[in-house]
């Protein structure tokens, strides 16, 4: 039974009346409880997975996923095609949908929030998913450059934004055809870009509402009756939430335009309050779902620093669903699911949820010849990188270490993720291949069990780098150490950092081994395999194969699906039977809780997108 569930249900009860009458607020229809803030509700900016989810209740995509296999359906967009060659797609949108204030949503509504994406004075995490389009990259860097070259005069900001929008239309293959067609144009295929489509970051957002404009009646009228595309932007000191900066010559964006009041989306909820730290409610849209009635017309999220209170809360009924649990009871919780013994509280045992998620846990190795300190690194031998993983008993390490009895993994994908495709075996747990393969690099353990070259050199101390954020990355590090030296006979060294410390170090490729984490962010493989191309931005291991380089340029030609995911699986099988540029340890697993007596339309899927306007009311069980 988990200790701290053993808090007085008295006290808990005065603790949450407290809270209510602080509201003064009639309890919503679904209740989430969060220990991460709502950062931001600018889809455009979004990079949070908690973001997100309230961006996929707030606004509609062109597309959105089945949440059971992640398979694509329509959304604004009705229907598709794409030609022959796979890249010009076209998109037929619905007529009938429309903002939250009864604009409709058109064609230039995705036009226009691409470009916001696109654009530096934006600040977007993920411009980088329009680089497929024709032109996109282009125009960011030529953006970039002027501005960072902008030299202040009159008038010069708005010529530079001007030319900016002349540039954009000219050559970037993003265009609306009419009010209802979008066409995109892009350089190279891309199998995934329906997966790309749904994501957060490629939402619309509404023009004026996002620059505050200000119009006469009249002319609002137009607009929530034609579009806004159809009228003249007023002038720039009637745009309440932007203006061209002189000195700069940037776009600056005021951020409250996403607030209670003055957010407009299209999604099925609206925003009704939000109150930073404290709590955010949504309401229902009146149109499009008025017969379906187990949906929630009132959904509040909670923010709890502290994670206990949460799952206090979440026992007293005053919670219905915790998007996530604290690691410092996920054990004790897991295994009174697993033993079943639940004494006078079955709900809290069934509705606790273990989710294999859409990352991998892992520990990179620093590929390079050298190492910073000009010594030869003798993890650019891929042989000692294999004797190294085929060391690591993960099987003890989910059972014992983390307690979490995460799915151990041998290769980066996870399994069960992506339709169509399943990834490879990777190496396991060895130990007499282990020596073999020092031995074949020139190592070799001595008498006295020391591992040393042919001249007697001993093999370096190994430093293992993790960082101090987390109890867990101590304890695998630890594990590993005891493994290794075990094994192998090596001397491993644990060094701890401060993220920020951490992070350097790994852009500096400052490190011999250091723990890593990588979630997913688009439905296909290359999400993980790009990692381990040889000019990608997050490839801290520094290695460098021309075979895989060329091997993953041949798959992102190949247009036969079936046949390109062979392709990819064949290059995971290298990178992890061969080269082995990182070890993966564990599939991540994300322990949420709900009752699923009281609530359906969860997801359980590893990518752990949840619509909220899926989420149905089974039963009345509020307190």
């Amino acid at each position: 039974m988990v200790r701290l569930l053993s808090i007085p249900v008295v006290l808990l009860a005065v603790m949450l009346a407290l809270l209510l009458l602080e509201r003064g607020e009639e309890r919503a229809d679904l209740v989430l409880a969060s220990d991460n803030e709502i950062f931001t509700l600018d889809p455009q900016r979004m990079s949070w997975l908690g973001d997100m989810r309230m961006a996929y209740a707030l606004y509609e995509g062109l597309v959105r996923w089945n949440p059971e296999d992640f398979t694509i359906q329509p959304a604004v967009a009705r229907s598709w095609t794409v030609s022959d060659d796979g890249l010009t797609w076209t998109f037929q949108l619905d007529p009938d949908a429309v903002w939250s204030d009864g604009a409709p949503v058109t064609a230039h509504d995705f036009v226009w929030a691409w470009k916001r994406l696109l654009l530096p004075d934006t600040a977007a995490d993920y411009s980088n998913l329009l680089f497929a389009v024709q032109g996109a990259r282009e125009l960011l860097m030529w953006r970039s450059e002027q501005l960072a070259g902008f030299s202040p005069s009159p008038g010069a900001a708005e010529a530079l934004l001007a030319e900016t929008d002349r540039r954009f239309d000219a050559s970037v293959g993003i265009r609306a055809v009419g009010p209802h067609r979008l066409e995109l144009q892009l350089v190279h295929p891309v199998p995934y870009l329906l997966d790309l489509l749904a994501f957060a970051p490629l939402m619309p957002v509404y023009r004026p509402a996002v620059e505050g404009w200000t119009l006469d009646q009249a002319t609002w009228d137009a607009a929530r009756r034609d579009g806004w595309h159809t009228i003249n932007p007023p002038p720039w000191s009637q745009r309440g939430f932007v203006e061209v900066s002189e000195s700069t010559g940037r776009l600056q964006p005021d951020h409250r335009w996403a607030r209670p009041g003055t957010l407009v989306g299209n999604g099925p909820y609206v925003l009704d309050t939000w109150r930073y730290r404290r709590d955010l409610r949504l309401v229902r849209r009146p149109e499009g779902s008025q017969a379906d009635e187990g949906m929630p017309d009132h959904i509040l999220l909670r923010s709890f620093p502290d994670p206990n209170t949460a799952l206090l809360a979440f026992r007293s009924g005053e919670v219905d669903w915790l998007t996530g649990v604290s690691s410092d009871v996920r054990r004790d919780l897991l295994d009174q699911a697993a033993t079943g013994v639940d004494g006078d509280e079955p709900r809290l045992t069934r509705s606790i949820h273990a989710i294999p998620a859409y990352g991998t846990d892992f520990f990179s190795f620093n590929c390079r010849p050298t190492l910073t300190s000009g010594l030869p690194n003798p993890f650019s031998d891929a042989a000692v990188r294999r004797a190294f993983a085929l060391a690591t008993d993960k099987q003890s390490i989910v059972d014992h270490v983390t307690g979490l009895r995460e799915p151990v993994a041998s290769t980066m994908t996870p399994p069960r993720s992506i339709s169509g495709y399943t990834p490879p075996q990777g190496l396991g747990h060895d130990p007499d291949r282990a020596v073999d393969e020092l031995a074949s690099a020139g190592w070799y353990r001595d008498a006295d069990g020391t591992l040393a070259d042919a001249a007697g050199t001993p093999f370096p101390s190994v430093e293992l780098l993790y960082t101090t954020s987390s109890p867990r990355h101590r304890r695998i590090a630890a594990a590993l150490r005891d493994q290794w030296s075990k094994a192998l006979g090596v001397d491993v060294h644990l060094v701890s950092k401060d993220s920020k410390a951490f992070g350097a170090d790994l852009r500096a490729g400052d490190f011999m081994i250091a723990r890593g984490r990588w979630y997913g962010d688009w439905g296909d493989p290359t999400t993980f395999l790009e990692l381990f191309r040889s000019t990608d931005g997050n490839n801290d291991r520094g290695f460098v194969d021309a075979d895989i380089d060329a091997a993953l340029a041949a798959a992102a030609a190949e247009r036969d699906a079936p046949t390109r995911m062979n392709m990819l699986a064949a290059i995971e099988q290298s990178l992890f039977q061969e080269h082995m540029p990182l070890l993966p340890i564990c599939q991540i697993v994300e322990v949420t809780m709900h009752d699923p007596t009281a609530l359906s339309g969860m997801t359980t899927h590893p990518r752990l997108v949840q619509y909220l306007g899926d989420v149905r009311i089974l039963q009345d069980q509020h307190p």
